[in-house]
């Protein structure tokens, strides 16, 4: 005698084996979403290895540690993560000594020269206009708006929120991943790749 198949029971089967495959590659597809997120810090002026890129509905508030996209000529490998420290309407000034003011309050120094040894020069003195923000880190070193190639950035640059990431001292991610000193070896590798071209 041969055993009959229950058409009833082989349903219910194959359709929780098609929701557990749905279930799975949703679960990928949110990994992969959030891993895109994700940021690498590829400076040593903060102390996070890296950071979440969250949605920023509307316009940025003055504080908000953001993330945007350099200008194009600079070829920046990551999106840079910095503060608001002027909204549309402050009055920047540049003092004698490279120090930039909003609304007459120090917001940091310009220095003249890049650690990698190209020259800097500061931001204009002028009004923030709408849609633009003045970008800033504290750090003595950070690339950022009081300079005149990263100026001030446009609304459709700023990529989103920056929420720092913990520290998994076991994954070798505990503070900045690069330092200073990454930076001058790579300005002298390159140079010395130029000097070496015909």
């Amino acid at each position: 005698m041969t055993a009959r198949r229950t058409p009833g029971r082989a349903r219910p089967e194959r359709e929780r084996g098609h929701a557990a495959l749905v279930l799975l590659l949703g679960l990928l597809a949110l990994w992969l979403m959030l891993l895109s997120l994700v940021h690498f810090n590829a400076s040593w002026s903060d102390d996070a290895w890296g950071y979440l890129r969250l949605p920023l509905f509307g316009e940025p508030a003055l504080g908000a540690e953001v993330m945007f996209e350099p200008p194009d000529g600079l070829n920046a490998p990551a999106p840079y993560l910095k503060a608001v420290r002027g909204l549309p309407g402050a009055d920047i000034a540049v003092d004698a000594d490279g120090t930039v003011r909003i609304d007459g309050v120090a917001a940091g120094r310009a220095k003249p020269r890049a650690l990698d040894g190209r020259r800097l020069a500061p931001i204009a003195p002028g009004t923030i206009p709408a849609g633009r923000y003045y970008l800033h880190a504290d750090h003595p070193d950070s690339h950022d708006s009081r300079y005149a190639e990263i100026g001030l950035v446009p609304r459709s640059r700023i990529l989103g929120r920056a929420v720092p990431l913990p520290d998994i001292p076991w994954l070798g991610l505990d503070g900045p991943l690069v330092g200073p000193q990454d930076i001058r070896e790579e300005a002298a590798a390159d140079g010395a790749d130029r000097e070496r071209q015909p």
